[in-house]
């Protein structure tokens, strides 16, 4: 039975009583008996009742069938203001009128218990999807067209249109062009169906409700494994519910129970009545990233490198079929692809040569010529610590025997100084450089650049300053060098 509501829905006048199911008639026979040969036939009059039945149980019987279409009729009136929009009637009666010599009925107490139990109902349209009633509609028209309005939430209503046409007409595709795309289906993820049926007009939805519904969807179900440090309060929260609903979904489960890693729980999701799937074709352009090829070179020394080659990007024209659920990708299938530009791969070389730091001892000249401008000693009233190298052919400065640079860079009165630690006991120092090549921690071998000679510092003109340590004692580099 439909319970009775204020709610205002829409209604457009019908009369109640033409809706009302009746059902087979049933009719007792009349009686003839004839005594004897010469006795007239008497014929005796019949009455009719009407039984009524409603939802399976018996409210009575009545002498007059218009006294519950009455009935029916003033139902239907008293509610039309409150669903002014919907096509009121009245549940399903079941009337099953009989014919009786000594007629007995009831029409009072049969009309006053109908009257209680009867309430108005709507011919609305259900709409079922996958089997399951998800709402209703006052028409299959409203049903319809919230289905078309949940589509419109993931494509445009252009594409519908051109879609529809295109199947009504039954044109075949256009191929795709370089750089299109096009959606070539748009469809329901489950099977949706409508059914007419009698229902209270408290559940009818407008369309505007009926999107709203599929765009929230519904509880299900699932299973949750409890995680460290777990708690009920915060595992309802994570799922949109309250501690009480996470409690009513697991028996047994009581606000301080003690859970551990490992439990299960149900929990509920909200989860789409019905998914929309969209499938798209695009052709686009793609960079093809290019290769690095490493080439060895044992020439080189450990750490240097250089590019031989420069990579360039290819491209590539693809063709895919993109499947979408509710806007969301969930499949991408490649139907072609055409090379447009080979990449060129990228080559570098790499050199593997193994430099000892330790020095041999013999240490080379650490210019290319030149010539020893000023001596180790006492110059201008104070000690010059080492040689002088003026006038090379060439500025390049260069180390004297295999080592590790300790210190690279600018040096008060020294302008820019290089230190080598030749690991041996010995340490060089290359001063006034106008510019350095290398840097702290790297191993140079012996002849190896350095730097530039310069003039930085306090320096008088273009020269290369020299000293030379033996075991932190200074010594004269000409005792040294080859």
């Amino acid at each position: 039975m439909f319970k009775r509501t204020n709610r205002l829905v829409d209604h457009k006048g019908r009369n109640g009583a033409s809706f009302i199911k009746k059902l087979t008639m049933c009719a007792a026979l009349a009686a003839i008996f004839t005594f004897g040969v010469d006795n007239a036939s008497a014929e005796t009059a019949f009455s009719s009742v009407y039984h009524i039945y409603h939802d399976g149980d018996y409210m009575g019987t009545v002498d007059n069938k218009q006294l519950i279409d009455k009935l029916a009729d003033s139902k239907v009136e008293k509610q039309k203001q409150n669903y002014p929009n919907l096509q009121l009637t009245v549940e399903d009666i079941e009337i099953i009128p009989e014919q009786m010599f000594h007629p007995v009925s009831n029409n009072d107490e049969a009309l006053q218990k109908l009257d209680n139990e009867l309430d108005v109902a709507v011919e609305a349209t259900e709409l079922i999807i996958n089997g399951q009633s998800v709402a209703n509609f006052k028409s299959k028209e409203d049903a319809e067209e919230v289905l078309n309005k949940y589509k419109l939430q993931f494509v445009s209503e252009e594409v519908l249109k051109e879609l529809e046409a295109r199947k009504v007409a039954k044109l075949p595709l256009e191929p795709l062009q370089e750089g299109q795309s096009r959606i070539v289906d748009v469809t329901f993820s489950e099977m949706v169906s409508f059914n007419s049926k009698k229902v209270s007009p408290d559940i009818v939805l407008t369309i505007e409700e009926g999107v709203n519904l599929l765009k929230k969807g519904t509880f299900k179900e699932k299973k949750y494994k409890v995680q460290e440090q777990d708690v009920l309060s915060e595992i309802a929260t994570k799922h949109n519910l309250s501690l009480e609903q996470l409690l009513q979904l697991n028996n047994g489960l009581e606000e301080d129970s003690l859970i551990k890693p490992g439990d299960v729980l149900n929990v509920a999701v909200l989860m789409p009545f019905v998914k929309v799937n969209v499938k798209q074709e695009v052709s686009k352009k793609e960079t093809i990233s290019f290769e690095t090829e490493i080439k060895e070179d044992r020439s080189m020394l450990k750490g240097e490198q250089k590019t031989t080659q420069e990579g360039k990007s290819g491209e590539k024209l693809v063709n895919y079929l993109i499947y979408e659920e509710n806007g969301s990708e969930v499949k991408r299938e490649t139907v072609d692809e055409k090379m447009l530009k080979e990449p060129v791969k990228k080559v570098i070389v790499k050199g593997t040569k193994v430099i000892p730091s330790r020095g041999t001892g013999e240490l080379a000249w650490p210019a290319v010529g030149g010539y020893v401008s000023s001596e180790l000693g006492q110059r201008w009233g104070k000690l010059h610590k080492g040689i002088d190298i003026a006038r090379p052919s060439d500025r390049t400065i260069k180390a004297a025997d295999n080592g590790e640079v300790i210190s690279a860079g600018f040096n008060g009165g020294y302008g820019n100084k290089v230190v080598i630690d030749h690991n041996n006991g010995l340490k060089t120092v290359y001063a006034h450089l106008d510019s350095i090549s290398v840097s702290v921690g790297q191993v140079v071998s012996k002849g190896q650049k350095l730097g530039v000679m310069g003039s930085t510092g306090n320096s008088t003109g273009v020269h290369l300053h020299f000293e030379v340590y033996d075991n932190g004692n200074l010594k004269n580099p000409r005792d040294y060098l080859q």
